[in-house]
């Protein structure tokens, strides 16, 4: 049993120290800003800077001033946006059979004279061994958790993929998934892995660009310190950083730690004024768009008016105002529409989410059937006492 009365005056404790701490770090926000305007100024210096600099952090690749807002372009009268979003239910040991299941739920908004929505969501069922098993360093391994989220990750996009093939009579579609283009977690596992996932999610690239739907990676509350990372390289003292020879350590502050601590979403708080603004462009330096071929991935930060976010697109959508524009100008729209977030990913969410009395009822599906067909079942005595009502 929890005490409360022990644990208020904690809390107490907690809110008078986080008082402080609020203090100074709004200072390291004020520093941040202001280093972001000295920057702008000379922003190619900066950018050399950057380029020539060896960190251990993500830097934000600079195309232009740092401090650069853009207005809200107009929105289009009759425009589609298309989205999706997927859950699943991982394989559980204590179960009768191994396997897993993918859901991915998908939206079609369509707005003008006619306006209407198409709302489904379609699961998947992985029980063969070709489909439970990973080739993982040339070895075939069970996917755990992490390969099936990039799996289903990989099946998000090719659902917009085959949204927008549907909807390519239509004008101004824009595609819409829910975080980042950005497959940062393949860095690190193995080639035969990585061209697993990276390979088809090209070929989905490959194929939006030819149709001009501009596709946008929609994060809410970034926690992403890219630009305050090229800031860091900027109050650096060397010629060049190479932060792994830092001749600093000695110091009882770092010259680059004045910011640290601060994001991305914060620093643009104070800098895009108004709802619909968004920052300038940046290029992401993530080691795994080495393999994207011609989709490098750029972002930049929006003022949705209740936060900051962070949409991410590729080089094809940057290099096109007129898809740049749409995509801005959609994404805010939609996010007016679903109160602060994207309405579209939101009925997106609600056709994927897979409840835990569902992934109950999925389990029995599979027990069920294979007692009926005379199959031994069998489940340990812990997945057993999961569905034993108790005292």
């Amino acid at each position: 049993m929890l005490n409360f009365t022990s644990l208020k005056p904690q809390i107490n404790k907690m809110i008078e120290e986080k008082k402080k701490l609020e203090e100074d770090f709004l200072e390291k926000i004020n520093l941040s800003h202001r280093e972001l305007k000295l920057r702008s100024k000379k922003w190619e210096e900066i950018s050399q800077k950057v380029g020539l600099s060896k960190t251990s952090w993500l830097l934000a690749g600079i195309l232009g001033p740092l401090d650069n807002t853009y207005s809200l372009p107009l929105r289009p009268q009759t425009c589609t946006v298309i989205a999706s979003d997927g859950s699943q239910i991982f394989p559980n040991r204590h179960e009768a059979l191994p396997c897993y299941l993918i859901n991915i739920g998908s939206v079609v908004l369509h707005y003008g004279e006619e306006g209407k929505a198409k709302l489904n969501s379609y699961p998947k069922f992985f029980y063969k061994d070709e489909d439970r098993l990973v080739i993982w360093d040339g070895r075939r391994i069970p996917a755990d958790s992490s390969v099936i989220s990039e799996r289903r990750a990989l099946m998000e996009f090719q659902e917009l993929l085959r949204l927008a093939d549907e909807n390519t009579n239509l004008e101004n579609t824009v595609a819409i998934c829910d975080g980042t283009l950005i497959f940062w977690r393949l860095e690190g596992t193995p080639s035969d892995f990585k061209n697993e996932i990276i390979e088809p999610f090209i070929s989905v690239m490959d194929r939006l660009k030819d149709l001009r739907i501009p596709i946008a990676g929609y994060i809410s509350f970034p926690g992403s310190t890219d630009v305050i990372n090229t800031l860091r390289v900027g109050l650096c003292p060397e010629e060049v950083s190479y932060c792994n020879k830092c001749p600093y350590t000695d110091l009882p502050e770092l010259p680059c730690s004045p910011i640290e601590g601060v994001t991305d979403r914060m620093l643009f708080s104070r800098v895009l004024s108004k709802p619909g603004e968004r920052s300038s462009v940046f290029q992401s330096s993530s080691k795994i768009l080495d393999l994207y071929g011609d989709h490098k991935i750029y972002f930049f930060y929006l003022n949705i008016g209740e936060e900051i976010a962070r949409v991410e697109i590729p080089k094809w959508v940057l290099d096109d105002k007129e898809l740049l524009d749409l995509a801005h100008t959609v994404i805010f729209d939609q996010s007016k529409k679903g109160n602060g977030y994207p309405v579209a990913l939101s009925e997106a969410h609600e056709q994927a989410v897979v409840k835990s009395r569902d992934r109950d009822f999925f389990f029995d599906l599979i027990r069920e059937g294979l007692v009926r067909s005379d199959f031994r079942v069998t489940v340990s005595r812990k997945g057993l006492s999961k569905r034993i009502p108790r005292i």
